[in-house]
């Protein structure tokens, strides 16, 4: 892969919520010869005061993958579909670390099903905790079917408190970079616009550019972060109990082995 490719052939991308794949992936996507964006939750996190303003939670989810099918529009050789338990129940946003096992089943379904050449997903850096859960769980997938995983940046907060948008936390100097075209670009906007319901949030990331690294294998067990800050302040999630969980599932996978 690198940056001046027009072409990345059939590509899978695993997104926490619907909006990600266009704030980090557009790029890539219009590029892919094929695409297949796998959502990993519902988007509509309990306790932020949504179901006052949508009626519920449920028809907020709604609205959001509403929104995602019209973003989608823009590419005819994307679809997208979403992470889901046996019973066909999707996974509550900032819960998704909660039930890794399941999780792993339902992506692989979709590896096998689509064979991608590649996987994508957010990079492992502490900002929002199911942006880290998607990471661990590609990064599980792509070592099982011997495959390349690429990350995209996309927030977390510095030491001195300041958010830090579309930098790789621990920056190797090996970024991809992939420079949008004046078509490129418009497409996008033309995308982000479909999200209505994040028009306060979208701004912030810039349209002209996109970052990808290989991912390599790590100890996720092994951050530098105590807490979720940003995007989960109100509920103050532990990285502890997200480590547990994601060594509950490294476990597993060893005795399954």
């Amino acid at each position: 892969m690198n940056a001046t490719t027009d072409n990345f052939g059939r590509v899978l991308v695993l997104a926490a919520h619907p909006d990600d794949e266009t704030i980090g992936c557009s790029g890539l996507l219009q590029r892919a010869s094929s695409a297949l964006v796998v959502f990993a939750v519902d988007g509509a996190p309990p306790h932020y005061g949504f179901e006052k303003k949508y009626g519920s939670l449920a028809e907020y989810s709604e609205i959001r993958f509403l929104e995602a099918s019209l973003a989608q529009r823009a590419l005819p050789h994307c679809s997208f579909d979403r992470l889901a338990r046996q019973n066909g129940a999707h996974y509550v946003d900032q819960h998704l670390f909660e039930e890794l096992p399941e999780a792993l089943g339902s992506l692989n379904q979709f590896v096998c099903r689509f064979s991608p050449d590649f996987i994508v997903t957010h990079a492992y850096e502490g900002g929002h905790i199911d942006h880290d859960a998607c990471h661990f769980l590609a990064a599980h997938i792509a070592r099982a079917h011997s495959m390349m995983l690429m990350e995209f940046p996309s927030y977390w907060k510095a030491e001195g408190g300041q958010d830090i948008f579309q930098q790789f936390r621990n920056n190797r100097g090996d970024d991809v970079i992939l420079k949008l075209s004046e078509h490129e670009i418009e497409v996008k906007r033309q995308m982000l616009a479909s999200y209505r319901t994040q028009q306060q949030l979208v701004p912030v990331f810039h349209l002209h550019t996109e970052r990808f690294r290989l991912a390599l294998q790590q100890s996720h067990a092994e951050c530098a972060w105590a807490d979720y800050a940003f995007e989960n302040r109100r509920r103050r999630l532990k990285a502890k109990l997200f480590l547990e969980k994601i060594e509950q599932l490294n476990r597993s996978v060893l005795a399954i082995r």
